[in-house]
């Protein structure tokens, strides 16, 4: 065990669970504490319908294959995924649950004394030679101003089902998949729903063929055994290799023209309001004309374009919002449904029972004392090491892939650090600049992204850690065309990263 090196986790989520087991490989004594009763993190949040955005197969852990063909699965599944993995990996004894890190502080004597409370107000204090904060950056919700309104709201961290809107005039705001799934879910329901963002924001449908005209429809066929194939799904459009060779101007090129098809289509489905809101989001964000989607943190989901299509919900584009009691008065319209352009002066009211802020989160670190650094995931290297704390502390889970996953990310960089706190591997010479010129690139590339700074390519990514770590997927011999084929096609699965 490290001549007896103790890590402690922060977080039971798919990057606390992958650090504990890479970290268990390289001899460390590690243990994970979560506040929740069992694994998943955000995953364990029930509500109905929720899909991963991404395959199974790119949520994956690149030791651990799921089983079958790649496709949607749906939370639960997901979270059984983990169970597996971590019975897989005797990982049990070093899970603590109903558990929550309290307080952590670095002493003068280099280690981190952190207190923990249980559920039933019982206080530990344990010292530690390192602390990994795998808690992700969504922590306490955050609630959009609505002065004036005097109606019911809930964050969508307390969303379950739409039994909660039944019968009631509800007002989702938000643009990301949470408030696409949440408005989706309350049209069944609800007497009424508007979805409410100030600016639009492009939209990335899961599959690039007609099934996204009802996804979770096919979603759902998918765990009935639908098969469906590998180019049917976004990330191979995304993230493959042969994507990946393309130009930016070449990527913006068929971004626009896909988007002008779409709006032409003039089917009035799903797929031809994904072209209007794409369409009035390149159109109306500075450099969009010249970078389209790429300049944004793209939610992937095209089930509320579904549900506004088919009139359970109204989707409504509006600079200004105000509120009176239980009305709400949009005004400055960019769009509505399918309609756009929009007069500047046209302006409408709502009934509201309910307001849904699915409006993120604040990161809330006041438990840990006299930490001095910039709170900026985008000053660490690779988002996770912190300058004058690389030997002591990393967080993971501020890697979001623009198109990716999370848990990949986090396999990445705990495998790394198993090897620099080993010594097996040392950090370039120069990463504290390299973190600052990434952090700037990253800054200037996703520039309609300022409130996610968590945002990075996953491509970019994957290949920048695997050269750190000499994992770096070896192209197949030109006698095995099928291997080769399935190198330059298929997306960036974590598997490709074993070697």
């Amino acid at each position: 065990m490290m001549g007896g090196k103790k890590v402690i986790i922060v977080g039971g989520g798919p990057s606390g669970l992958v650090a504990l087991k890479e970290l268990r490989e390289a001899g460390f004594d590690a243990q994970v504490f979560e506040k929740a009763d069992g694994l998943g993190g955000a995953f364990r949040v029930v509500y109905k319908d929720m899909f991963l955005t991404i395959t199974n197969k790119l949520m994956d852990y690149s030791d651990f294959p799921s089983e079958g063909k790649a496709r949607y699965v749906p939370r639960e599944e997901y979270v059984e995924y983990l169970e597996k993995y971590a019975d897989y990996f005797n990982l049990r004894d070093g899970l603590h649950f109903n558990t929550e890190v309290t307080g952590a502080q670095l002493k003068a004597n280099g280690k981190w004394e952190v207190e923990t409370t249980d559920m039933k107000g019982k206080k530990m204090v344990m010292m530690a030679d390192k602390l990994i904060i795998a808690t992700g950056s969504n922590h306490t919700p955050k609630c959009a101003p609505t002065p004036g309104y005097t109606g019911d709201f809930v964050h969508s961290s307390d969303w379950r089902s739409a039994k909660q809107v039944e019968g009631k005039r509800v007002m989702v705001i938000g643009n990301g998949e949470s408030a696409a799934d949440i408005a989706a879910d309350s049209g069944d329901l609800a007497e009424s729903v508007v979805l409410w963002a100030r600016r639009p924001i492009p939209m990335a449908p899961r599959f690039t063929n007609v099934n996204s005209r009802d996804e979770l429809a096919a979603m759902k066929a998918g765990t009935r055994g639908a098969d469906y194939k590998v180019w049917e799904f976004l990330e191979t459009t995304t993230t493959s290799n042969i994507s990946q060779i393309q130009s930016p101007k070449a990527y913006n090129a068929k971004r626009l023209y896909l988007f002008k098809e779409l709006v032409n289509m003039k089917t009035y489905d799903a797929l031809h309001l994904l072209g209007v809101i794409c369409t009035n989001a390149i159109e109306n964000t500075p450099g969009g004309m010249t970078r389209s989607d790429q300049i944004f943190a793209v939610p992937k989901s095209a089930r509320m374009l579904t549900a506004a299509a088919a009139g359970t919900i109204d989707l409504v584009i509006a600079k200004q919002a105000k509120f009176e009691g239980t009305k709400v008065t949009f005004s400055q319209f960019s769009q509505k449904n399918f309609q756009y352009p929009m007069a500047p002066t046209h302006k409408e009211t709502y009934d509201i029972d309910m307001i849904i802020h699915c409006t993120g989160f604040k990161n809330d670190f006041s438990w840990l004392k006299g930490a001095k650094f910039e709170w900026n995931p985008r000053t660490w290297f690779k988002n996770s090491i912190v300058p004058g704390y690389e030997d002591k502390l990393a967080f993971l889970g501020w890697t979001r892939p623009h198109q990716g996953g999370i848990p990949a990310c986090s396999e990445m960089l705990s495998r790394y650090l198993a090897m620099i706190w080993t010594g097996e591997k040392k950090l370039p010479t120069d990463w504290v600049q390299q973190a600052k010129e990434e952090g700037h690139t990253l800054n200037e590339y996703y520039a309609e992204a300022g409130g996610f700074p968590t945002v990075v390519d996953y491509p970019s990514f994957m290949t920048a850690m695997s050269e750190l770590i000499g994992c770096q997927p070896r192209r197949p011999s030109i006698f095995n065309v099928k291997r080769l084929f399935q190198y330059y096609t298929f997306p960036l699965w974590p598997a490709w990263y074993r070697t």
